[in-house]
């Protein structure tokens, strides 16, 4: 697959209203500001994923779109990441190398803000560990085919509450048990879903977005 052009990007609308020129730094300060909770293994695997933000032109977030050939998650949206490897040094290192190598980023051009809480995902029997990369310029990707059917970028202006929705709502005939973000006909629920809302918790925290609102249903902490 070809880098991702310009023309492959969402047009642009304006952050103006949530976003100054040091939108890393102050998102930087906020995550240090807010000690990351970890969930204990018990018996669950270690994996870690990386939220990506490109700054230009306007900052969006990067998803991936599983294959229907992946053994978990099939066909889901999702952030780049994966296992934990016992050759990688750290989480952070794994999330890194995985984002590698499934878009083909050079782990060199990601910059690591920080670190939000651990997720637990109830299905594959994971704990992720989410880290917030920030990524100055557009960058030239390889989506690895095998696991990735295409790259979404999002602006993060246009998650807002107007596409969110309730746990147990219906699209394109499925119901879906979580909340979600539907943008432009693409679902984001899951464990997507609910490391968006972590990720808004902090933007607000840090002036930068409005505080997502609180779901019907709370996202349970343990199996």
């Amino acid at each position: 697959m070809p880098p991702l052009s310009t023309g492959g990007w969402p047009d642009h609308q304006g952050y103006d209203d949530v976003v100054s020129g040091d939108f890393d730094l102050v998102l930087e300060r906020a995550l240090a500001q807010r000690p990351p909770r970890r969930l204990e293994p018990n018996g669950a695997r270690a994996a870690a994923v990386l939220v990506p933000i490109v700054a230009e032109p306007e900052p969006t977030l990067l998803f991936t779109v599983r294959t229907e050939t992946l053994p978990n998650h099939k066909g889901q949206i999702s952030f780049p990441g994966g296992s934990v490897d016992p050759s990688d040094p750290t989480f952070e290192a794994a999330a890194l190398r995985e984002t590698e190598e499934e878009l083909g980023l050079d782990r060199s051009a990601v910059r690591i803000l920080g670190e939000l809480d651990t997720v637990l995902t109830h299905v594959s029997g994971y704990i992720i560990t989410p880290f917030i990369g920030w990524i100055d310029k557009h960058p030239s990707l390889a989506p690895n085919p095998t696991e990735v059917a295409r790259v979404l970028p999002v602006p993060l202006a246009h998650l807002t509450g107007q596409i969110r929705a309730e746990p147990g709502f219906s699209h394109g005939g499925r119901t879906y048990p979580t909340e979600a973000w539907i943008w432009r006909g693409s679902v984001i629920w899951g464990v997507t879903a609910h490391l968006l809302r972590l990720f808004f918790e902090v933007l607000a925290e840090a002036g930068l977005a409005e505080a997502p609102v609180a779901p019907s249903e709370p996202w349970p902490l343990s199996s």
